[in-house]
């Protein structure tokens, strides 16, 4: 077992620093917020954190990784990432990414060993529970066995439900809207079969009251981890100033025309 923890598994503090870093540039570039509410966990000194969320885009990576760096910047990150994937693009096992092919029983139980080391030595585990892209309306919810196997293990671990949404608006920008549910216990002697239902419930009552707040335009007791929702980008105004800048540009090339042609 790794003796630093920011050290474990091949990562690099350095590189998964500027690779959140540039993750995090690439959200605010595309993005007109990010807004967080609700139980952000306060784990205490040498509690892991394993945070298990919907995956309604592709984007959640780079949420996680801009999460991160604001409300656990204190401690390591690390999440899993597709084995086929970390064969392409092999320095993101240096930024903190565990490889995992879901269809190989070796593959599965490395990955499990090391993502339950992390969460006992205090380190900060993010994961899309549903395994797949998935809709965030989608009912029954459904979350891979994987996540209830490890929470299961890492008992005196915080297990928080994470619900995103990607909110589209007047601006021309969406907004990202994260809600952090109530922490969960895995329970002694709680067998995984049993606790894959209870972490489907609570991620489903959070994405639930995500959507009430989304639906209602509803964000006043959300704080902006960047932007800010009083403060839009630009709204309709937006639109309208791309339609006064085209019609400037037409009105100054029609001018020069004319004055060419008498000319």
């Amino acid at each position: 077992m790794p003796g630093d923890l920011t050290r474990a598994y091949g990562r690099s503090p350095f590189l998964s620093a500027r690779v959140a870093q540039a993750l995090a540039s690439r959200v605010r570039s595309r993005f007109a917020s990010l807004l967080v509410a609700g139980a952000i966990p306060r784990p205490g000194a040498g509690q892991g954190v394993l945070l298990y969320t919907n995956h309604p885009s592709w984007w959640d990576p780079a949420v996680f990784a801009t999460l991160q760096t604001k409300l656990f910047k204190d401690r390591p990150g690390f999440g899993p990432i597709e084995a086929r994937a970390l064969s392409t693009y092999p320095f993101l096992n240096r930024a903190g990414f565990i490889g995992l092919d879901p269809k190989e029983p070796a593959s599965i139980r490395r990955f499990l060993q090391e993502a339950r080391s992390i969460l006992k030595r205090g380190g900060v585990f993010w994961i899309t529970a549903q395994g797949r892209f998935a809709d965030v309306r989608e009912r029954p919810l459904a979350i891979r066995p994987g996540v209830a196997h490890l929470a299961a293990s890492c008992r005196t671990a915080l297990i928080v439900p994470v619900a995103l949404e990607y909110v589209s608006g007047a601006g021309s920008r969406s907004e990202i809207a994260v809600l952090f549910g109530t922490p969960l216990e895995a329970g002694e002697g709680l067998r995984p079969s049993s606790l894959t239902a209870t972490l489907e419930a609570a991620l489903e009552e959070t994405m639930d009251l995500l959507a009430e707040r989304v639906v209602a335009g509803e964000f006043s007791g959300f704080e902006a981890v960047f932007g800010r929702r009083d403060e839009r980008d630009d709204g309709p105004g937006g639109v309208y100033a791309l339609f006064r800048r085209l019609i400037t540009g037409l009105t100054s090339v029609g001018r020069r025309g004319h004055r060419n042609a008498q000319t």
